[in-house]
Parts: C-alpha cells; structure tokens; sequence
C-alpha cells in the first residue's frame, strides 16, 4: 500500500504551489499577475488571490490528485473487506463462547452454533444439527461424558466445516445424542483451535481471527484514512516525507 502511495508522488514532485493574483482594469478585464508589486496602485482595492500549481494558472481540479484519491478510496474498500473476513460475531454467556460453524456434505449444509472449547480434543456435533446433510456415518466407539455416563460415538466425514475465514476440507468430526439444554449444537475442539490464531472480544462479543494480522490492516487502514482526508497540499507534501523517507 505505501508503494502504491509512493507511486504517484512523480506526478507531484515537480508541483510547487504559489500564491497568484487577479485584477479587473478599467475595461473589466481580470488581469492576473505573480505578485502584489505587479498590479497598478489604482486597481488594489480590486485584488482577488488564488492558488495556482506550477506558476501558470489559476488553480483547477488536477485529474491526477483525483485518481490518487479514487486509488486510495478504493485500497480502503479493499481493507475494510478484508477486515470483516477476520471477525466473526459470536454469542457470550458468561464464560461460555458460542461460533457459527457450517458444515458441509456433498451440495448440503448445516448452519450450527458451537461451544468453543479447548478441553474438547475433537469437534463433537449433536445428532439432529447434522439431520441436513442426511450424511453417511458409521460407528466410532464410546466416549464418558461428564456425569460419568458412557455415550455412543459416530463418525462423519465432511467435505469442509466453514468458520470464519478458515475452510477446513475432508475433515472428520464426531456426532453424538443431542445433549438436553445445551445451548448450542456441539463442541468446537482442539483438532481445529490448535491450527488457527484468534483472540476472543468479549465485550465485542466476536472473535478476531489472526490479531497480529488484523492489526497490521487496521494501521494501514488509519493511515490511508488520514492521506483521504487531507487537501491537496497536504497530501503532496506528506507523500514527499515519504519519499524522503524511503530514500
């Protein structure tokens, strides 16, 4: 992004702003000079100033500074989407995490909420938040549950699971009995926490996927932000800074 910035300063290095001046003569003419020294005593009372870029005309709109502004409202379109690709809103209750998770089999889906744990080894589906995908499983054993009980375990192979910005594909999960008063659809477990950076907002109530890359996007976003909003001016001469500090 800064390379981009840099990019059109050529355009700008040549560019000198300087203050012109206009009169109307007698004849109604305007009449427009360098410098105040160069209008008649007579006509002062009559003088206007404007801008100009390069000493030879009044100032304009300049088509190459509206492109770099188009080029900058642009990249930040470009930063705000990825952004919102790293976070995710979830439900917070108490200590409790709940994510959206899709699954996928074949052309079916499942839309579910998962309780994020990393006490869970494995992500664990309940039974009926998989009834949409009508997907083939098969006999994975038995597992204890926390009152000590011993459940049955089946296995599901899924073309993906979708949560966040991350597309697992051709992983397996395990479905068991719906749990009475859950909550949530199953358990978000380690076999996929362990692959993934996040940081939970808990007063955001959203999960921030990839911090270190989140707030690396958020400073390029703060800086674009400050180059829209400035003037012309402005925005030649910080790009000159940066230029300089490139160099």
């Amino acid at each position: 992004m800064r390379k981009l910035l840099l990019g059109f300063l050529v355009l700008f290095a040549c560019s000198a702003s300087a203050e012109i001046f206009h009169y109307v003569d007698d004849k109604g003419r305007k009449v427009y000079v360098n410098s105040e020294s160069q209008i008649p005593h007579q006509y002062r009372d009559r003088v206007e100033s404007r801008r100009e870029i390069d000493g030879s005309s009044p100032a304009r709109p300049d088509p190459q500074l509206a492109n770099l502004k188009r080029e900058i409202t642009s990249s930040l379109k470009k930063l705000d989407e990825a952004l919102a690709e790293l976070v995710t809103p979830v439900k917070v209750a108490g200590n409790q995490v709940i994510v959206p998770v899709r699954a996928v089999y074949g052309n079916r889906r499942a839309d579910t909420q998962m309780l994020l744990d990393t006490g869970a080894s494995g992500t664990v589906f309940h039974q009926d938040a998989l009834e949409p995908l009508n997907g083939a499983t098969y006999r994975a054993g038995q597992a204890r549950v926390a009152s000590g009980e011993m459940i049955d375990v089946h296995g599901i192979n899924l073309d993906r699971i979708e949560i966040g910005p991350f597309k697992i594909r051709s992983t397996r999960a395990m479905i068991i009995d719906p749990v009475s008063g859950a909550g949530h659809d199953g358990l978000l477990g380690m076999d996929f926490l362990r692959q993934v950076d996040y940081r939970v907002d808990y007063d955001a109530e959203q999960i921030i996927w990839m911090p270190d890359r989140y707030r690396e996007l958020t400073e390029q976003r703060a800086e674009l932000k400050k180059k829209q909003d400035m003037d012309a001016d402005e925005l030649i001469e910080s790009l000159s800074a940066s230029k300089e500090s490139e160099d």
